[in-house]
């Protein structure tokens, strides 16, 4: 958890970037963020860096920007401890998190500052597809934030503590430390659970579009699957923390909402381990030959039963028999 440290000098906003090996894509987004249109007096950003072995730190040493630039280096202890460290170096009343991969569009810094006429608020900016990704694993994984995304832009619903995704979003500093900053045992999905004890403190959540920033994403299958089964566990965590057993509430709702087909390939595998490895493998290699293929659509459909495989049953395993019964029904 964050703790509180002396701040000096202060600005307005401090950025707060989390990186790891990724000095190139770094670069890109340090660039970006020299050209807003936001006054750079008025901003500052804060690297922090979680043990990368690729010459980041002497990078960093070099650089000379508009803004002022401070950098952080620790042994390598994930994304939610790198950001805790952030928060306390942070000399901004206000603060932007922004992922090493989000390049931002000139004017994300001016409309997270704009959007935020309430104390209690957390602003989300849409971390916006490319026109093209390589990887139809991340190009599936864009698609799905798209959609909420377009469907949060025409107000069909507001946006909660589980869009809070700290790839680009701000927040007060006084509000982050009130809740202890990131949970470092959560190795993914701090965010959203960060999110939760944020809206338990009656901060409310806001999404403005116009606070862009595009998505240089590329992962490994390898890294996208585990994320997945990361994801089914900590969820069940996260809503548990809801508490009044609100993680079979939430899950047996978004269990429905799936495609009749991949629910019945999911539940036909759950349970039973061969069953689940080979059908998971076979995914796998289809997968695997489709950055070739021309075929997007069954790349696409593809990617949402591997999804749901990996997610389910490790959502399934956390919750346990008696559970995972209610949810499946």
């Amino acid at each position: 958890m964050v703790t509180a440290s002396l701040v000096t000098q202060s600005r307005a906003v401090s950025v707060v970037t989390p990186t790891y090996n990724r000095r190139e894509r770094l670069e890109r987004v340090l660039r970006a963020l020299d050209v807003q249109d936001a006054d750079p007096s008025t901003f500052e950003v804060v690297v922090v860096d979680d043990g990368s072995t690729d010459d980041t730190a002497s990078f960093l040493e070099q650089q000379r920007f508009r803004f002022e630039l401070r950098h952080v280096r620790q042994a390598n202890a994930g994304p939610a401890r790198a950001r805790n460290v952030g928060i306390e170096n942070a000399r901004g009343e206000l603060v932007l998190f922004l992922d090493d991969d989000v390049v931002p569009a000139p004017h994300l810094v001016s409309e997270h500052v704009r959007s935020h006429d309430d104390p209690k608020l957390a602003v989300i900016g849409p971390l916006a597809s490319l026109p093209h990704y390589a990887q139809p694993w991340v190009a599936w994984e864009q698609a799905k934030l798209e959609v909420q995304y377009d469907a949060m832009a025409r107000g069909e619903y507001e946006a909660t503590f589980r869009q809070f995704w700290t790839g680009n979003a701000s927040v007060r500093r006084e509000n982050l430390l009130a809740a202890g900053g990131f949970d470092t045992e959560f190795l993914r999905a701090e965010d959203v659970e960060l999110g939760l004890r944020l809206k338990k403190l009656g901060v409310k959540f806001r999404f403005n579009p116009r606070a862009l920033g595009h998505h240089h994403a590329e992962r490994s299958l390898d890294s996208w699957s585990r994320a997945q089964q990361s994801y089914g566990r900590l969820d069940v965590k996260i809503f548990e923390r809801m508490g009044a057993h609100n993680e079979i509430e939430v899950l047996s709702d978004n269990w429905r909402h799936l495609h009749a087909l991949t629910r019945g390939v999911v539940k036909s595998c759950i349970g039973h381990p061969r069953r689940h490895a080979a059908a998971c493998r076979s995914i796998r290699t289809l997968l695997e030959a489709s950055e070739l293929l021309p075929d997007r659509r069954l790349a696409r459909h593809a990617c949402s039963i591997l999804a749901n495989l990996i997610y389910w049953e490790a959502s399934a395993k956390e919750l346990g028999p008696v559970r995972a019964a209610q949810v499946f029904g």
